[in-house]
């Protein structure tokens, strides 16, 4: 089903500023990182961080003010007109928040589209299509029109179309944001799958740590800057690695013990801070490491009382 292996992605000194009348915003300030195939790299920040952005760039849908952006060799950031969107059909796939399918289309129709503008014949396409499909779980959904899907179903069905042309590189943006949390979990499984299966490059943004925990590191951007890097292993030794005093203590109890102890270690950085023991960039880093550890240790707990 898929030929093409994951590449490596690079961007080194990135930056993006948007101009408008009267000013400017500085979105991505000077950021540097690599992508590595076969891993699920998952971006995370508050609302304007600039995370979309960072994907924007790396997609070929925006292009940087500064610095540069390489995917497999291919200098993205120097890609103009026919050739830019050459990469975008060929090299990237993406799944958004907002699904873009078209509603008078099947979804078989909606995941032939991108492979038929790339050349491939109706009878391959109609092949590629359905083997899609049925690897999202919507073999037998292949006739319906996005209105008679759930919003889960058309969120695999925009993942399939994202696949049509064999991409090294898959780019999700949100795309959890609107599911319940099964979906969710449906729609996080593939993107796994995709990664440590097929060896593809992904790389999602995501405010949901439910998400996150399944990822293979986190990387944490504010205010245009990347600030610092979380390893979803980190969360689960701060369950897992927890000893409890006595063998009667429940999961969920022992969870609520190690948030406390990350609040405390968040205390202890601010006020190593304020003592100036630490520099401005590492505050934020190991603050920042800190509060994704505490909120997905609370997503967690959650998850468990309301099960």
């Amino acid at each position: 089903m898929f030929v093409k292996p994951g590449v490596l992605v690079e961007v080194r000194d990135l930056v993006k500023i948007y101009k408008y009348k009267g000013g400017e915003v500085q979105a991505l300030k000077g950021v540097t990182a690599s992508f590595e195939p076969g891993t699920l790299t998952c971006v995370m920040g508050p609302s304007g961080s600039g995370k979309t952005t960072l994907l924007n760039l790396i997609g070929g849908i925006d292009t940087p003010t500064g610095g540069q952006v390489s995917v497999g060799g291919i200098k993205v950031h120097a890609l103009r007109g026919v050739e830019l969107d050459k990469y975008r059909l060929v090299n990237v796939g993406f799944v958004f928040q907002a699904l873009n399918l078209i509603p008078t289309l099947t979804a078989l129709e909606n995941v032939m589209l991108p492979a038929q503008m790339a050349g491939v014949s109706r009878q391959e396409s109609v092949k590629r299509a359905l083997e899609l499909l049925r690897l999202v779980g919507l073999g037998d959904k292949a006739s319906r029109y996005p209105e008679e899907l759930s919003g889960g179903e058309q969120q695999r069905v925009a993942i399939a179309v994202a696949l049509a042309n064999d991409p090294s590189l898959i780019i999700a943006d949100e795309p959890t944001a609107e599911l319940d949390s099964q979906n969710a979990r449906n729609v996080v499984d593939i993107l796994v799958k995709l990664a440590r299966e097929y060896g593809k490059t992904v790389i999602l943004a995501t405010h949901d740590p439910r998400v996150a925990v399944n990822t293979d590191r986190i990387l944490r951007l504010e205010d245009g800057k990347l600030v610092g890097e979380v390893k979803p292993i980190d969360l689960e030794k701060s369950v897992v690695g927890a000893t409890p005093r006595e063998a009667s203590v429940t999961l969920s109890e022992i969870i609520k013990v190690k948030i406390a102890s990350v609040e405390k270690e968040i205390r202890d950085v601010e006020e190593m801070f304020r003592d100036n023991k630490l520099s401005a960039e590492e505050f934020y880093s190991k603050v920042s490491r800190l509060r994704l550890i505490k909120e997905a240790l609370t997503e967690l707990l959650t998850s468990i009382g309301s099960s």
